[in-house]
């Protein structure tokens, strides 16, 4: 059997979708509009509740020479009547959590389940990064973690619904010392204890995928299935750029959709043979004096509006500014092709020679 985890080639020359339109007005949120001290504003999860729409937008502080580490990493919180328009906090999101405030709270996701605002999180700290679930309070900033799991994982996100009577997470578990990363899923009865994790979707199944790919957006219902945007990675050398601090950077962060069956969310049924948004616009790509990263979009958000006919994709853009983009369903049909997964299960063993090879 061909080992389905085999690096595959470049996937060359991207671009985003002629589907997706992008909002005139991008960028929606840079440093400029967070009411504390910021270098960075990006990667923001984005939800509608009761009546407002509700943003938690990483946010990353840095010295003028944007020498590393951050000075400090948070996750602010806003609302908005339109989506558009949003007013921040004048302080970021406080996770409690025994008795502590979690440090360096980032990459947040926001979930409403069960008439309640959710956020799911990692947060970096001595000993890595760890991921969490956590309630809003209903006020103000403070939420209350629910659950805090084990390293290495980033890109948790809480399903919007129960499945089979249970709770539903994406994860994507990683290993510094070997690619690919993948999506995963777990289970739980009442959102602490979680297990029969499995894989959800490979980085295999991704045809412009060679490095990782992870959740973005919680999914979204529609009549024909469960929408996931996705970020996915490709890496070449013949990407790498410097910026002006000396930081080299070679990765290529890219955004689709996959689909998945309405009575069984861990089924895949469809997925976009080609990226949804890829970093083109000025404010996503180029200025290397003013971005953290090149090449990169990272979606973190999406609402349907217009009665369900289109989905707003709330993305980060260069590690540098929150942005929008919008696509009707109509249309991402029309680019969506039915598969399914390579591999079932996560159970495909892998010969060492094969390992040799890679």
């Amino acid at each position: 059997m061909k080992n389905p985890f085999k690096d595959k080639a470049d996937p060359g020359e991207l671009h985003s979708s002629p589907i997706v339109k992008r909002y005139e007005n991008n960028p929606l949120l840079t440093a400029a509009d967070v009411p504390y001290p910021a270098t960075l504003v990006f990667n923001a999860g984005v939800a509608r509740y009761r009546g407002l729409y509700y943003i938690a937008p990483r946010v990353d502080l840095f010295d003028e020479k944007r020498s590393t580490p951050a000075l400090n990493i948070c996750t602010g919180f806003g609302t908005s009547k339109d989506g558009l328009h949003f007013e921040m906090a004048p302080e970021p999101i406080r996770v409690h959590y025994k008795g502590g405030i979690l440090p360096w709270v980032c990459d947040a996701r926001l979930t409403v389940l069960e008439d309640e605002l959710y956020l799911s999180f990692c947060f970096e700290n001595q000993h890595s990064e760890r991921p969490g679930i956590a309630r809003w309070r209903g006020q103000g900033t403070d939420f209350d973690a629910v659950c805090i799991g084990v390293p290495q994982q980033r890109n948790m996100i809480l399903f919007p619904e129960k499945v089979n009577g249970l709770y539903m997470r994406l994860e994507r578990p990683s290993n510094q010392w070997h690619d690919p990363f993948h999506i995963w899923y777990s289970l739980s009865p009442d959102l602490r204890y979680w297990g029969d994790s499995e894989l959800l979707l490979g980085c295999e199944d991704v045809p412009f995928a060679t490095v990782k790919i992870g959740g973005g957006a919680p999914p979204v219902k529609t009549d024909r299935g469960w929408v996931l945007i996705f970020h996915s990675v490709d890496e070449d050398p013949i990407h790498q750029v410097t910026f002006p601090n000396g930081r080299k950077w070679q990765k290529r962060y890219t955004a689709g959709a996959a689909l998945f069956s309405l009575e069984d969310p861990t089924k895949l049924i469809a997925i976009t043979k080609e990226p949804l948004l890829v970093a083109e616009a000025p404010y996503e790509t180029g200025d290397l004096e003013k971005l953290w990263v090149e090449f990169t979009v990272f979606p973190c958000g999406a609402v349907p509006v217009n009665d369900g006919k289109d989905l707003r994709i709330y993305y980060g853009a260069g590690d540098y500014c929150t942005c929008l983009a919008t696509v009707a369903f109509e249309d991402l049909w029309k680019v969506m092709t039915p598969c399914s997964r390579l591999a079932e299960y996560a159970n495909i063993p892998f010969r060492i020679e094969d390992w040799k090879k890679r």
